[in-house]
């Protein structure tokens, strides 16, 4: 052997290649013999040596699978004298599949006959293993990304779509192949809308939202970009979808970027779902206007702009002044669809600017953006006019409606939303004073002078209250709606004056609050409850066996903070012998969080004696679930705003239930406030709620001691 032919055998065996020189027969490949070099036999797993073998001893080393391709492409080079490329499986002796790859040329003589073929043959078993891992993981990829529920869009550096999977294609309408190489802006079209916001249009200032692909934006950034809410897809056919998208770069293992994937989902149903709990946190159901406190952010943002653009706007205290007799005549049904058809009415009257809203009732609020006091009164008096002459015809029977306006003017000077609306609020009780059906402009005296008197008036009526006990305690059943049978009463303040009229607390708890006489009412509540406690037990010597009847007793935001309330709370337990687990301490969701570590502090010192805390009014704050988990409450009373509207109002039945089952996890006992009807009483009960209270399962009653 040549040292040329040794460094050619060397080289060979570096590369695991073996010279392949096979004859032919007859123009036939399959007669010929084959020789290898001594590297052919260990690629068909032989022992190391020369080898050769008929072309057919050869064949049987192919994987079957491979046999006829070989032998075609082979015999057809060799019937052209061309040369020919191609890889195909062995199978050794100990039954692994390899993999060989062959480069040769047939050789013909001067007549054209085919005489041999020669080439090199070398092992690719690695590569194609790779190639086999690399084509799986890419199928696998591919198959995860079209089985996943989002859709997945992936570009190229420039911003040209590459791939979109199956969720991706359905959504924006666009195939992988149809959009493949178009740029994302194209294929997955977006538009991102300009968030709400809570001013009157004529005051809205907000800036243009950003227009720029979410793709584009994490290209240009080399960041990724995180979910976006607000966003919608525009499809192939036009259709918009609601969606939530992201984008993230894709880098190489050297560090360059690829291009982006963009995540986006249908969010819908979602947005839509959100959209109407907005709409119904901030509009009247009946009517379809604007509620009182979405009325005041829009009185807030108008002062707001008042005292730092110096801008003019108006104020409007709407009274109808005869709805009272359309109920009275014709029943509430009729009173609602009076409301619902003045409210129509009163829409076509007024600019695009202005905001009508329903405050409660009868009572209707209007905001005149950039609207002087000149101009708000020729506009109020329009309003005033169109509402006396509106007829209202109920079972053959015509109404006319007047109405009372208070105009106040918003400006530079104007104090705060809550000055503003009462003052609002007293100019119309001065039109009703004047003889109804007129506006009344609000003047500085009017305000100063009615509150003064008003509560003075009452400041004197509670004094007299004390000292005559005129304070009456009423009883409001909370009725278990499972088998247990136990009494369970709310109690109620009332006062009866020396007339022997009933005043309800809604008119002497605002005098009493602003004059500090809440925790001297609370503490009269909390000593006549233990009294009537006592006398009761006193009365029915044989009872004890039956289990002793439960009272909630309200307590105020002041009286949670008053630092004596719990001695004075232990006294009455001692003196009248009270059984604390009687007594059940029911505050407000607002007045609990107002002072939150003294009132836990205070519930955790009574809890421990054995008395029981309810929170009333649940659900009515918009950080109602985030308290929760801080107060060591037992009973959870649902707002009563969400029960009455249950029979008709789907989301009110899904927050209900939502509470419901959130107070339940929590180890709670759900109490239904304002159940006024059979049917909402089966509505609650089919919901799961502990307890009713309101006139289906019980009627209020005074509180009579024993022997009185």
């Amino acid at each position: 052997m040549t040292d040329m032919q040794k460094r050619l055998q060397l080289a060979m065996s570096a590369a695991h290649m073996a010279i392949w020189d096979s004859t032919v027969e007859n123009g036939n490949i399959a007669d010929g013999t084959v020789h290898w070099s001594a590297d052919g036999a260990v690629l068909l797993g032989l022992p190391e040596r020369p080898c050769e073998q008929p072309f057919r001893t050869f064949l049987e080393y192919v994987h079957p699978d491979d046999r006829g391709a070989l032998f075609e492409r082979m015999q057809g080079a060799v019937a052209r004298c061309a040369d020919y490329e191609l890889e195909y499986r062995v199978v050794w002796q100990d039954g692994s599949v390899h993999w060989l790859a062959a480069k040769a040329h047939a050789n013909c003589n001067e007549q054209g006959v085919p005489e041999r073929t020669l080439g090199i043959v070398w092992d690719i078993t690695a590569r194609k293993q790779q190639e086999l891992e690399t084509a799986e993981q890419k199928e696998l990829a591919e198959v995860t990304l079209a089985c996943i529920a989002d859709g997945v869009a992936t570009t190229d550096a420039q911003g040209n779509t590459r791939y979109l999977n199956r969720v991706a294609e359905q959504l924006t309408g666009w195939s992988q192949e149809t959009a493949r190489g178009l740029p994302i802006e194209q294929t997955l079209k977006l538009v991102y809308e300009q968030p709400e916001s809570r001013l009157p249009p004529a005051m809205r200032t907000a800036p243009e939202a950003s227009t720029e692909h979410v793709a584009m934006r994490c290209l240009r950034l080399r960041q990724s970009i995180g979910v976006s809410d607000g966003t919608q897809l525009v499809t192939r056919d036009g259709r918009h979808i609601a969606i939530e998208d992201s984008a993230a770069p894709i880098w190489s293992g050297e560090g360059d970027m690829l291009g982006t994937v963009v995540v986006f989902r249908d969010v819908s149903h979602e947005r839509k779902l959100a959209q109407q709990l907005t709409w119904y946190a901030s509009h009247d159901t009946l009517t379809g206007l604007m509620n009182r406190r979405e009325f005041e952010h829009q009185i807030a943002a108008a002062l707001h702009s008042a005292k730092h653009e110096g801008h003019q706007h108006a104020l409007l205290y709407i009274d109808l002044d005869q709805f009272k007799v359309v109920n009275d005549t014709c029943g509430h049904s009729a009173g609602d669809v009076l409301l619902q058809l003045l409210a129509k009415m009163l829409q076509t009257q007024m600019r695009d600017s202005d905001v009508l809203a329903r405050l409660g009732g009868d009572e209707l609020g209007v905001l005149l953006p950039h609207c002087p006091p000149d101009q708000a009164a020729l506009i109020a008096d329009q309003l005033r006019q169109s509402i006396k002459s509106f007829r209202f015809v109920w079972d053959s029977r015509s109404f006319e409606i007047g109405a009372s306006i208070g105009l106040v003017e918003i400006n530079h000077d104007s104090k705060s939303m809550t000055e503003l609306l009462m003052a609002a609020d007293q100019a119309c009780y001065l039109a009703k004073e004047q003889g109804r059906n007129r506006v009344h402009q609000y003047m500085e005296s009017d305000m100063k002078l009615a509150q003064r008197q008003g509560e003075m008036q009452w400041v004197s009526r509670l004094n007299e209250a004390f000292e005559n006990n005129y304070f009456r305690l009423y009883a409001l059943p909370i009725v278990h709606l499972g088998a247990q049978q136990e009494e369970h009463d709310e109690v109620l303040i009332r006062i009866q004056n020396s007339k022997g009229d009933l005043i309800l607390p809604g008119a002497f708890i605002p005098a009493a609050e602003r004059y500090d006489l809440m925790v001297a009412i609370d503490r009269w509540v909390i000593r006549s409850v233990c009294d009537y406690v006592h006398r009761e037990r006193a009365a029915q010597p044989g009872s004890q066996g039956g289990a002793a009847a439960m009272y909630s007793v309200n307590l105020s935001g002041t009286s949670l903070n008053d630092e004596g309330l719990h001695d004075y709370i232990l006294q009455q337990f001692a003196e009248f012998g009270i059984d604390p687990t009687q007594i059940c301490f029911e505050v407000t969701e607002t007045a609990a969080i107002a002072n939150l570590p003294k009132a836990q502090t205070f519930m955790a010192r009574l809890k421990a004696l054995g008395c029981r805390f309810s929170l009333d009014d649940f659900g009515s704050g918009l950080s109602s679930f985030a308290y929760l988990k801080a107060l060591p409450v037992d009973y959870l009373k649902i707002d009563g705003m969400f029960i009455r509207d249950i029979k008709s109002n789907a989301i009110s039945c899904a927050l209900v239930k939502a509470i419901n089952e959130v107070g339940h996890v929590m180890g709670m006992r759900t109490v239904a406030e304002y159940v006024e009807d059979d049917e909402t009483l089966a509505l609650v009960r089919g919901l799961g709620v502990d307890y009713a209270q309101g006139h289906a399962v019980g009627t209020l009653r005074p509180m009579r001691r024993s022997g009185n």
